[in-house]
Formats: C-alpha cells, structure tokens, sequence
C-alpha cells in the first residue's frame, strides 16, 4: 500500500466536494443577481418552487463552512495524527458543517456526506466506526434531493441553469454533474486503498503474531532444558554428597572395626573403645547422609565453619583408624558456603583414597594462601598408583574445584598427592578467606 497515494486521494476528495459545495452558491448567488439585472425575477418565481432566503449570505456560510472542513482536515493530517479523542471531535465538527451545508443549498448536493464516511472508515478503529458509517450511508439515501423535493419544497440548482443561455447552460451542467460523479469514483477509489491497507495492517499482524509464536516456542524449549539442566546438576551434587559422606564413613568403620577384631582378644577394653569410636564415626556418617540426601538444603556444612569441620574430620579419623594426619593451616578459614563445602570434600575425598587405596599411615594437609589463591594439598605415604584411572571420586573433586573456576591435579610420586588450587574471589567483598 502506498500512503502518499491515499493521502492524494484524501486531498482530492476535499477539494471535489468544497469545490461542489462553493459551486452551488456561486451560482444561486451569480444567478440571482443576473436574474434582477435582467427584470426577470417575476417569471422566474413563477418557474420555481422555492428559492433562498439569502443568497449572499449563504455564500459566505457556505465558505465559511467549508473553511471548517479544510481546518478540522488539517488538523487531522499535521497536529493530531494520534489523538483519537480529538479526532472525533473534529468528525463530529465536520458532521454538523455537512448538515448544514446541505440544508443551506437545499439538498441539491448531498456527495459532501461520503466525505464524512471517508474518514471514519479510515480514522476510527472501534465498533463505533460501523454505526457512524451506517448513519452516513442512511443520511446520503435519505438526503437525495429528488426524494426530499416530493415531501417539502426546495429549490432546484437546474432552474437556476436554465436562466442562461445554451452554451453557458450546459457548460454549468457538466460541471454539476462531473462534480457529483468524480466525487463517487474518487470515494470508491478511496474505499478500496483503505481496505488495501488494512489487509496490509492484518497481514503485518499476522506475520508479527507467527514470529511471538516462534519466540515463545524457543524460550519453552530453552526454558525446559534449562530445567533439565538444574534437575542433572541437582542429581550430580546429591551424588556426589552421598558418595563422599558414605565412602568416607563407611571406610572409617570398615578400618575402626578391623582394629576392634584385632584388639578383642588381647585387649578387649581397648576394642571395646574402638567400637565406641566406630559407632560414634556410624552416627555422624549417617547424619551426614540425612543432610546430603535433603535436596531441599543448601548445599553448606552446617552451623560449623570450614576450620572446625577439617579438624573434627581429622580427629575422628585419627580417631577410627588410627593413621598419622598432619593437618596444616596458620590462617583461619572463612569462605562462602560453596566454596567451604567444596575445600572440605575435596579434603575428605583426598583422606578417604589415601587410606582406603593407598593403605597410607602418615598423611599431610595443608592449606595456604598464595598470589590470590587458596592451595589444598593432601600428601600420603602410601602405595600411589603407576597408571591412574578416574573414579568417580576423583570426577567429583574435579568438577567441585572446575565450578569455583579453579584446578586440580593427582600426582602419584612417593606416595599419592592431591593439589587443588582455587582462586579467592574478590569481588563483592568476598575476599574474607583468609585472615592472618
């Protein structure tokens, strides 16, 4: 659709119909005055049914009038293209000054209305358009001139014609009647670019309706794996809080009970506080258990800090199985939840393979701060291992320390080593790590 073409056509329709409009009292008030200049107002009473009160100043109504629609047109065009409000305001406005244009020159034009019609087909968008185009439609049939001139009488703008001679005569009906015809042909003209127009709009609409339709689908199906994302990582971290609680644990029963069958006969009260020992290490174990398995918990390690938690780990170990720990740390320790729980598992997991796969007696933790990060380094002495093979422990650290964007690596020399380093975040006011 082409908006400057219908925007002409706009122009042409307004001009059609002051032009008629003008035309009509031009003539009756030209005419009258020949009529007198001639001495032929007798006979010319005689002919006609009706004439106008006032020519003259239905001449000027009748500009004046017109001015009206030119200036509410305008206002439409230039200054409240967006108003609705007083859009109709100025429809309105143009609906009375086309009533009283007709009565004015007595029905003998009634094409101004299709102007009226024009612009509500193409300024208002409410149901109200189609009630104020039915009004308009019935006001152009019932206001027909040769209907009206049964009921009432009106004068007739061909009486007024004929007074002239046969060229003038006819020159004035041409343009009478080519007046009212264009004014049609340019309303239907009109009619059909608006509707045009709108199957433009709809197709628009439609297209743009399809494209929301598509985005919408892509955000369900980002929305769904997202989903799906955080129900693997939710399963992932359970499994790994399960893995590290019960290996640990069980590992230090399976040791602590060793040691209790080994004592029982030559020392039965000392295997009797090793038993002691284990139950305790069972208790605990399965408290860890029933928190690991809470998918509704945070995934924090409790009321304790991470210092206590790494020293009460080593103390029962040392406890339940008997081996040497040399645990390491001259700065307190105070990270985020994530962090603290991370540090302690990778230590667990590293205590748990140095004693259950390495059969390791002496073992080495130490954590430091060093250029911004914190080492984690778990040294044994037992067996190593020539050829590593990743289990899913070791997976487990590795992903923990990955998530806090730090590394890890195993080193299996002179026993088994594990070395995590994480960066200390700073931002945020986060950098509480370590305190000296």
């Amino acid at each position: 659709m082409n908006v400057s073409n219908l925007r002409q056509i706009k122009y042409l329709l307004l001009l059609i119909n002051i032009l008629a409009v003008m035309f009509i009292a031009i003539v009756i008030r030209n005419t009258t005055q020949y009529i007198c200049m001639l001495g032929a107002a007798s006979s010319f009473l005689f002919e006609v049914k009706a004439i106008p009160m006032n020519p003259n100043g239905n001449y000027f109504l009748v500009f004046a009038l017109s001015a009206v629609l030119l200036f509410n047109f305008l206002l439409r065009q230039f200054v409240i293209p967006s108003e609705t409000d007083k859009i109709t305001v100025t429809l309105l406005l143009d609906s009375a000054a086309t009533i009283l244009l007709m009565v004015f020159e007595d029905f003998n034009y009634n094409g101004i209305i299709l102007w009226i019609i024009a612009n509500f087909v193409y300024y208002v968008n409410s149901p109200k358009k189609f009630l104020a185009i039915g009004i308009g439609i019935a006001g152009y049939i019932f206001s027909n001139y040769g209907l009206l001139s049964i009921y009432t009488p009106l004068f007739s703008i061909e009486k007024y014609f004929v007074v002239y001679q046969s060229f003038t005569r006819t020159l004035l009906f041409i343009l009478y009647y080519s007046l009212s015809a264009l004014n049609l042909i340019v309303f239907i003209i009109f009619c059909i670019l608006v509707i045009q127009e709108q199957e433009g709009i709809i197709e628009e609409v439609n297209h743009l309706y399809s494209q929301l339709s598509d985005a919408n689908k892509e955000l369900k199906k980002l929305a769904d794996i997202k989903e799906k994302m955080g129900e693997t990582r939710e399963r992932n971290r359970i499994a790994r809080e399960i893995h590290d609680t019960i290996g640990h644990s069980l590992m230090s029963i399976s040791i602590g009970i060793d040691a209790a069958l080994t004592l029982i006969d030559n020392n039965p009260s000392q295997a009797k506080r090793q038993l002691q020992t284990v139950s305790t290490v069972a208790r605990e174990g399965i408290a860890d258990i029933r928190r690991s398995v809470s998918a509704l918990r945070p995934d924090t390690l409790g009321s304790h800090r991470l210092s206590q938690q790494i020293s009460h780990l080593v103390d029962k170990t040392v406890n339940a199985t008997g081996i040497v720990i040399h645990y390491t740390c001259e700065e307190k320790l105070e990270f985020e939840n994530d962090e603290e729980n991370a540090i302690f598992r990778v230590v667990q997991e590293s205590l748990t393979n140095a004693i259950k796969h390495g059969h390791a007696t002496v073992v080495d933790i130490t954590l430091e701060k060093k250029d911004g990060n914190l080492l984690i380094l778990v040294r044994d002495n037992g067996c190593g291992c020539q050829h590593m093979v990743p289990g899913f422990g070791t997976a487990h650290m590795k992903e923990r320390i990955e998530m806090l964007d730090g590394s890890i690596e195993f080193v299996s020399d002179d026993g088994f080593a594990v070395k995590a380093i994480i960066p200390i975040r700073v931002e945020g006011g986060n950098d509480k790590s370590i305190d000296s």
